[in-house]
């Protein structure tokens, strides 16, 4: 049935869902669980990145996709409102805000043809519904991306239906403006261009549709959006990767990649169904389904309306609600469905309720002759309802996400605890732990006051400067997205003068000179101590070194702990820009032995993001930390210290200047282990370069002769050299030899210590015979051998005898 007159006069509803739907947003977002997310905080810098430096992101590598458009309506908000809970939740909350208009327009022009009430009033129940649905408040408190998708989504539906009604271009251009611009938002986006021309498809085989007579605006719709998503499949194109990246990170396996397929496509499209109206385990509101027992009334009417009266818009409905559901059906994560791969179908599924309550209202309306008023009392059904889950959140979700355990760190309360702290003390230099500010939370909150960061290796303190040190009393609690925190408990970035300079470590650079004070975090967590210091003026140890790459990064410098087998080995690279960096990298460090092999690897990504290669100044210096752990087997011997960059949009190695892969930093060495053998002859040979032979044994063994050398070094060998052993008969003629660098070439001159003795035993197969042996050392690379003395006396030919003996 078709009212002729309206039951709402003018159309204020837009502003009044508008304004109803911001105000529930403030409250929830208010009351609800203090925390802050650290994927959206990340985002955050990314903005601060781009207004402070420059930097466009359009490849966002913490998303694994090319979505920027958060970041840049970020910098927006951030820009106007600061860098504060509130301004990070503001671009979510408003889109969120504006989905219960943008529902209530799309029905009413999606409805049209079946009345003007009915149309308004299938808009108005699903913007209400939308409004006050939990699943999208948890994505507001989060100031995540999620809620762009569902916004774009409903307003190219809108316009595009208009404009298949009324045959405006200005509303095709502005479908095929949203539809392009939704690629940039979110991930599932990807499925919405697919799941549109499905839905208009299925809507065009109806008999009648309109649909069919506007082809030529539904291409032009088309060629808006696919000319603004081109940057994005041309980057698809350069880089295949990055089309499934986000996928193969978030979404789980194929679910046809698995063993019995079947079995988990039914499982999944049953826990599917049950989630609109019986049962759904999600994060967002445990317990609860994701439609409140009105709505899912609605649906389910909605559904036989749908199939029986199989209108354009019911089908289009219907057919694009059940395409946006597909990803989530092939992919394996969890069993239940995921609230954010689901998300792009929930303005459907509310749309589809809202037709299904307005069509059972004019159905009751029309068989029992009530008045136009009565559609207030299926609306007040909607908010009753609406506002119970509501009250089941404040009063049972709240409390217990407040008592779980561990929310201290995943709802970032202790990085939120100590960013009060440094905000309210910010005239005092702090110490914090590196590791702490590494947090994007507590980075982001605390950057209206220290907007700029930079590499400390000009230490920014003076000695005897009072300082206040920050400790956390749990370091090596996971960071928001589970990563290892990194925790070095020598290493600080210092807040002064509105900077944050990140220190290279620093032992005993502290003289405590107070009690260490308790921080608390919001759920009463001891979070961090807080202890006054006096800095000490300790300088950076550090070894020149230097690796250049062809992106313009560069090691200038390096420090590492002693390399111990089973002790993890931290190592410091002094990291220089010498020119601006235009792509985000990650950072390899590994250490190799001498045949190669990698005894460690450790692949990180720049502070965590916080300061990201992208954002430093050319000609900047930034020490970077990393621990590598050693094998409790690694043998004795010499290893390089290596350094790789990696290009994470190009997907490889950026090459070292030369054409290597990776470059050698240093080389580093586990040191034998004490040897209790003592020489059979002891000798007083001195070799150049700071090598003593201070004794050696001969031993005949069979068929060879095993000449033991004890080596100490009176200073650090500046080379390597190789050992060589002569056998020569009575005639004076060589008739064995061997040559090698010292145990058998695991432990090179170069790395021995000053004072450091070295035993090495070289087999030499030889007959029966009485022979004389010589030794001596040589450079391999020019074959001159070193010189050596015995008493001040050359020694002819540097060939030093070691006297004579007889194998049997």
């Amino acid at each position: 049935m078709t009212i002729s007159k309206p039951f709402i006069r003018r159309d204020w509803l837009p502003l009044g869902l508008f304004g109803f739907a911001v105000a529930l947003h403030s409250v929830r977002l208010l009351i609800g669980p203090p925390g802050i997310s650290g994927d959206s905080a990340r985002l955050a810098i990314h903005a601060l990145d781009f207004l402070r430096r420059n930097v466009w992101d359009f490849y966002v590598y913490i998303l694994f996709a090319p979505n920027p458009l958060i970041i840049y309506l970020d910098a927006v908000a951030l820009s106007a409102l600061g860098f504060n809970f509130i301004a990070l939740c503001f671009i979510p909350l408003l889109s969120a805000a504006l989905i219960s208009p943008a529902a209530y327009l799309a029905a009413r022009h999606l409805f049209a043809d079946a009345g003007r009430d009915y149309a308004r009033l299938a808009g108005l129940i699903a913007g209400i519904g939308l409004a006050l649905s939990t699943t999208f408040g948890i994505f507001v408190s989060q100031g995540t991306e999620h809620v762009l998708l569902p916004l774009l989504e409903l307003v190219a539906v809108a316009a595009l239906w208009r404009a298949v009604r009324l045959e405006r271009r200005a509303d095709f251009i502005m479908a095929g403006v949203c539809i392009g611009v939704s690629q940039y938002a979110y991930i599932v986006a990807r499925a919405f261009p697919v799941a549109l021309g499905g839905a208009l498809l299925a809507a065009g085989l109806v008999p009648g549709s309109v649909l069919r007579r506007r082809w030529r605006g539904l291409v032009f719709t088309g060629a808006v959006a696919a000319l603004l998503a081109l940057p994005q499949w041309i980057l698809f194109l350069r880089a295949p990767f990055t089309l499934f990246s986000r996928t193969e990170q978030t979404a789980g396996r194929f679910l046809f990649s698995m063993a019995d397929p079947a079995a988990l496509f039914l499982g999944k499209f049953a826990n599917l169904l049950l989630m609109f109206g019986v049962q759904w385990d999600n994060k967002s509101h445990p317990g609860q389904p994701l439609l409140d027992p009105v709505l899912f009334v609605g649906l389910l009417a909605g559904l036989l309306v749908a199939l029986r009266q199989r209108r354009a818009a019911q089908v289009f409905c219907l057919v694009i609600a059940v395409l946006l559901y597909v990803p989530e059906l092939l992919t394996f994560e969890l069993m239940a469905p995921a609230p954010t791969r689901t998300l792009a179908a929930l303005p459907f599924v509310f749309l589809l309720a809202g037709m299904g309550l307005a069509a059972l209202w004019q159905w009751v309306q029309a068989r029992w002759q009530l008045p136009r008023w009565s559609a207030l009392l299926v609306l007040g059904a909607v908010v009753l309802a609406g506002s119970a889950r509501q009250w089941d959140y404040a009063t049972r979700v709240t409390p217990a996400l407040n008592s779980l355990r561990g929310r201290e760190w995943d709802g970032s309360l202790v990085d939120m605890a100590q960013a009060e702290y440094i905000l309210q003390n910010r005239a005092s230099t702090i110490l914090i732990a590196s590791s702490e500010y590494q947090r994007p939370p507590l980075a982001f909150l605390i950057a209206d006051r220290f907007p700029e960061r930079a590499g400390g290796t000009q230490l920014p303190l003076q000695p005897g400067e009072l300082v206040t040190v920050i400790t956390p009393a749990q370091p090596e609690r996971p960071t928001t997205d589970g990563n290892p925190a990194g925790y070095q408990p020598d290493e600080w970035v210092a807040l002064k003068n509105g900077s944050a300079y990140f220190l290279p470590p620093l032992p005993d650079a502290l003289e405590l000179t107070g009690a260490a004070q308790p921080l608390l975090a919001a759920n009463g967590v001891l979070g961090a101590t807080i202890t006054a210091a006096r800095w000490r003026g300790v300088q950076p140890a550090r070894t020149p070194a230097y690796v250049a790459f062809s992106n313009g990064l560069a090691v200038g410098a390096y420090h590492t702990s002693t390399l111990t087998p089973g002790q993890p080995l931290t190592v410091t690279l002094y990291w220089q820009a010498q020119q601006r960096v235009t792509r985000d990298v990650q950072i390899l460090t590994q250490l190799l032995d001498r045949d190669g092999n990698a005894l460690a690897t450790a692949h990180t990504w720049p502070l965590h993001g916080v300061y990201r290669v992208v954002a430093w100044r050319a000609g900047e210096t930034v020490p970077l930390t990393t621990t590598l752990s050693i094998p409790a087997g690694a043998a004795p011997g010499a290893y390089r210290l290596m350094a790789g960059v990696w290009d994470v949009l190009r997907q490889e190695r950026v090459p070292v200047i030369g054409g290597e892969q990776m470059g050698t930093v240093a080389q580093l060495k586990i040191p034998l282990k004490p040897d209790s053998r003592v020489p059979a002859h002891g000798i007083a040979a001195e070799f150049d370069d700071g090598i003593a032979l201070t004794g050696y044994t001969l031993t005949p063994a069979g068929a060879e002769l095993r000449v033991t050398l004890f080596w100490n070094a009176r200073a650090v060998p500046l080379t390597d050299y190789s050992t060589f052993v002569h056998v020569v008969n009575a005639a004076g003629s060589i008739v064995a030899q061997a040559d090698a660098q010292p145990v058998a070439g695991s432990y090179p001159t170069s790395i021995w210590g000053a004072g450091e003795t070295v035993v090495d035993t070289i087999a030499v197969p030889v007959g029966p015979g009485d022979y004389q042996v010589y030794v001596g050392l040589y450079r391999w690379d020019t074959q001159v051998r070193l010189q050596v003395q015995v008493a001040d006396a050359a020694v002819p030919d540097n060939r030093l005898s070691l006297g004579s003996v007889r194998l049997p």
